[in-house]
């Protein structure tokens, strides 16, 4: 009797790491153009936006075109989340800067 866990193994392919479905020189910003830069750049566009977003409820508030101040909270609320996040990335990565530089070779 086959062992149940193990299946019949007659004919399968050996079992091993998995390789990445990409190949190197696409991994590295290749043709698709999601390299570590573009993706910084969409982020700090959408914070941006975010910002953007709870500035004009806040003038929708002051100007009487809206009442709905838990929307215009939630929306600064979100606004200050994303900037802070943003902050702390650029933080880390002039932590790491910082490091790469004062390594010895």
């Amino acid at each position: 009797m086959a062992d149940p866990i193990i299946g019949n193994r007659l004919g399968a392919a050996p079992v091993g790491p998995l390789m990445p479905s990409t190949k190197l020189g696409q991994a590295a910003g290749g043709a698709e153009g999601n390299d570590f830069a573009n993706m910084l750049r969409q982020q700090l566009e959408r914070v941006t936006q975010i910002q953007n977003e709870a500035d004009d409820g806040v003038k929708r508030i002051l100007t009487g075109e809206s009442d709905n101040l838990s929307e215009v909270f939630s929306a600064a609320k979100r606004a200050q989340i994303a900037f802070d996040l943003l902050m702390e990335i650029r933080n880390k990565l002039v932590d790491s800067y910082t490091e790469l530089r004062q390594m010895r070779v």
